[in-house]
């Protein structure tokens, strides 16, 4: 169950009470008790919102990462097929300083097709994804 500030700042209060009770007329001699379990149960309930603030931290953290790597991804994968459509005659020139260009004509244009083909294939598929965890019956408590 996720705990809201709102949850906190109202067990704040109990403890505050509780607390401004002891050793008043109405502290029937368990007060410093109560009021030392209120105070446990406010640490519980702080520690438990700053362990969810930290999960949920980390979750954006690894989509801020996700992100940019998956749209890299696609763009690679968007370059293939737009390399797949080369018309004959196009020059592949491996570097800037690259004096023999390739030439994709005839049955090197058709290699040029078939083995880009073959990367988008084996590259298509990002092995990385980003999906909204359910809460299991535990958390929704």
């Amino acid at each position: 169950m996720a705990i809201t500030i709102e949850q906190v700042m109202e067990q704040a209060q109990v403890y505050a009470s509780a607390w401004s009770m002891v050793g008043g007329p109405f502290d029937q001699g368990n007060q410093l008790e109560q009021a030392e379990l209120e105070k446990l149960v406010l640490l519980e309930m702080v520690t438990a919102f700053e362990d969810e603030a930290h999960t949920a931290g980390a979750q954006e953290a690894q989509l801020d990462l996700a992100k940019p790597l998956i749209e890299w991804h696609q763009h690679r994968i968007g370059n293939l097929g737009k390399l797949q459509q080369a018309v004959e005659g196009t020059e592949i020139r491996l570097g800037e300083a690259d004096a023999n260009p390739i030439v994709l004509q005839g049955a090197m244009l058709k290699g040029w097709r078939f083995a880009l083909a073959i990367a988008e294939q084996q590259f298509e598929k990002f092995p990385l994804s980003i999906e909204r965890k359910a809460p299991t019956s535990d958390e929704e408590e």
